[in-house]
């Protein structure tokens, strides 16, 4: 680490602090008159610069760099007591343990139903007092108060999967093979017989919160042995992310779009409305007659409930949002990462599964995704790998996974830890573990788009283009049987295929982002850029960056210039509640990075040949802009942010977005303050008080 030293600063700052103003309130103005569309637009001129063209390259990131490996640790189980919970349930049926009824005799226990009336409130059903096991129907979860005759009581909560939702009628897509020409019933026949059980292949998504690709290698080895030697799953190793924290890799994946594009859903605003109105991939597949999950723990900041409104009607068939938030009541005194007795994270697995074993004659669209023991701490998910592992196994020995596309993934790197403060980590943050394991059936069925996957494992791709994969899944499995033709199979049916999403009622996107979404059934080109993919330079994990030697006298105006301009911008997003947030001042650069342009980008100029197999490189290209990285400490509260600046050489401005800003360690309780007012300010305000 390295002070700039502050006579240097007030020279450079002066001549830059009053143009940069105006910027500088049009790039991190939260306001609510200014145009989402100009912050679209300029996020995409960032994505079109020079510097994030070319092809991408990943970073090479040993998966045991010292560096990296000392702050990993081992931890015990989760300890959640002793004492085992009475109750449970098997997919309706909710009954007191054998074991508990062999130790404490007769036990009568009492049963009410906790129904979801929002995403933040839920009301009590009738009380019901019986020795027989209980068949949920109003709610998948229930409130439960035991007795025995040896005169112990227990009091807890036990969740299912209720009988009342009503399964859809699985559509007919078999052809009228009277109506078929005749060249085409033989293999029409054939590839009824190859059918899975079901109509449609189910999806069951689960994932963790800020655990990269190789922090899942790390810290949950079983389940990734597992996960890629029994089950054949993919890892994608080029699956970068598009922006900061879990709704930016989130929305993309569930909509196809950014949060800029949608309807606004923003506590803060007023006028805002519900996460109704995004148009969620789950509701594609119900329509098509899927029964439908989405689990989130951690209720006080989830997904679509911490900044956003939330949503008015019960999103899915089965929402696990209404357990977590009554059991942060109901049993608060449980250990941490515990509901009651059992550990937090075998609740979502066994819930999921539970799910997946109830509907077993239907189609079946399932995420879950688990941030408890990942979003704060890089070793204790660790202590799920024997969980996860043994959930994988049983999954497959009940045959849930035949006619089940798996994908085990994550949102991000971590990004608070002590490791994302090294080199490595901030690149980690930017790949998180993301895999998908296809049945057997499917390989057979659809082999041409299954090898197109295969051939794109090592390329950049987005939750863009994994929201256009599902998309795809949908096409393929309506569009195959009834549309067979001698000149429409399997085998070419994806080259009609249309990736980009149907834009609903509303929504609109620019034309540069109606080309950033490839379904990973086809072909990625070898020469995707970070631009093509719509990702900007600051998130963007294969580009060129050069490492710079902070006492440098080249670099030291320019790195103190873009730590002002950092600084600057994150004051300038505090200003309206300074009366609660103090004012950021620099204290020191950790270190900092120059963007340097693949050289063969800059010397492109033409295809020489008319098949574009070969280039003339004899180009100069002229650079308008570089773009510089910077880790910095600010005071008070020492906090820890990494930026990217903009450099333009021909007025010599630097320029930062609030977007390009991340905290790198916690805020904790130094934001206690905002929490409630101005949720998203969190990250850049020290409390007064």
């Amino acid at each position: 680490m390295r002070v700039i030293r502050r006579n240097v600063q007030k020279l450079i700052l002066m001549g830059s602090v009053a143009s940069m103003f105006l910027l500088l309130y049009v790039l991190n103005s939260e306001q609510e008159d200014v145009d989402k569309s100009l912050k679209i637009e300029i996020i995409e001129r960032s994505i079109r610069s020079m510097m994030n063209q070319g092809e991408c390259r990943q970073p090479h990131l040993p998966l045991d760099n010292p560096e990296i490996m000392k702050f990993y640790k081992l931890v015990e189980k989760i300890n959640c007591g002793s004492k085992p919970d009475w109750v449970m349930c098997e997919k309706s049926i909710c009954f007191v343990k054998p074991e508990i009824s062999a130790i404490h005799g007769d036990i009568t226990c009492s049963y009410t139903d906790i129904i979801r009336k929002s995403d933040y409130t839920a009301r009590f059903g009738r009380t019901v007092r019986i020795k027989e096991p209980y068949v949920l129907q109003n709610s998948d979860f229930v409130r439960v108060a035991c007795h025995a005759t040896s005169g112990e009581r227990w009091f807890g909560m036990a969740y299912g999967i209720r009988d009342t939702v009503q399964r859809p009628p699985a559509p007919n897509l078999a052809p009228n093979l009277a109506v078929l020409p005749p060249e085409v019933v033989a293999q029409a026949q054939q590839q009824l017989q190859d059918l899975p059980t079901t109509p449609f292949y189910n999806v069951l998504m689960f994932g963790f919160d800020s655990l990269s690709r190789n922090a899942f290698m790390r810290k949950l080895p079983r389940s990734y042995a597992y996960l890629t030697q029994q089950l054949g799953a993919i890892v994608l190793q080029g699956y970068n992310i598009v922006g900061d924290g879990t709704p930016q890799a989130l929305v993309p994946l569930l909509t196809g779009h950014t949060e800029l594009e949608l309807p606004e859903t923003r506590k803060r605003v007023s006028g805002s409305g519900s996460v109704d109105a995004y148009p969620m991939i789950w509701r594609d597949f119900a329509r098509l007659g899927y029964l439908t999950s989405f689990n989130e723990d951690l209720p006080y900041v989830g997904t679509f409930t911490y900044r956003m409104n939330g949503f008015d009607s019960q999103p899915v068939d089965h929402y696990l949002r209404t357990f977590y938030m009554q059991a942060s009541n109901m049993l608060s005194g449980s250990a941490p990462n515990c509901v009651g007795n059992q550990p937090d994270h075998l609740v979502m697995l066994d819930y999921t599964k539970n799910f997946m074993m109830k509907y077993r004659d239907s189609p079946r669209f399932v995420f879950s995704f688990h941030g408890g023991l990942s979003h704060d701490s890089i070793n204790l998910v660790g202590a799920a790998d024997d969980d996860v592992h043994d959930w994988l196994v049983s999954l497959k020995e009940k045959s849930l996974l035949d006619d089940t596309i798996l994908i085990f993934m994550a949102d991000h790197g971590n990004r608070f830890a002590e490791v994302r403060a090294t080199l490595q980590g901030k690149q980690e943050e930017r790949l998180p573990f993301f895999s998908f394991a296809f049945p057997e059936s499917f390989k057979k069925r659809f082999p041409q788009e299954y090898n197109n996957f295969l051939a794109n494992e090592h390329h950049l791709s987005t939750p863009f283009d994994v929201h256009a994969t599902l998309k795809h899944l949908i096409h393929l499995q309506t569009s195959g049987l009834y549309e067979l033709t001698p000149d429409n199979n399997y085998d070419n049916l994806s080259n009609d295929i249309k990736t980009a999403p149907v834009q609903p009622r509303d929504i609109h996107i620019s034309e540069q982002a109606r080309g950033r979404a490839i379904s990973l059934f086809e072909r990625i080109p070898n020469n995707r850029s970070c631009a093509d993919a719509y990702i900007e330079p600051h998130w963007c994990a294969c580009l060129n960056w050069l490492p710079l030697t902070l006492n440098d006298t080249r670099y030291a105006g320019i790195i103190f210039k873009a730590a002002s301009s950092i600084v600057d911008t994150i004051n300038a997003a505090t200003v309206e509640r300074r009366q609660l947030c103090a004012p950021l001042q620099l204290v020191q650069v950790n270190w900092a990075l120059r963007l340097q342009p693949h050289k063969e980008l800059l010397e492109f100029k033409t295809n020489i040949d008319r098949d574009g197999f070969l280039a003339d490189l004899s180009g100069h290209t002229v650079v308008h802009e570089e773009f510089y990285q910077l880790q910095l400490v600010t005071q008070p509260g020492q906090a820890l942010y990494e930026a990217s600046v903009a450099h333009n050489l021909h007025t010599f401005n630097v320029t930062t977005k609030l977007t390009d800003i991340s905290r790198v360690n916690q805020y904790g309780t130094q934001a206690k303050c905002i929490y409630e007012r101005d949720p998203e300010l969190r990250k850049f305000c020290y409390c007064r008080e």
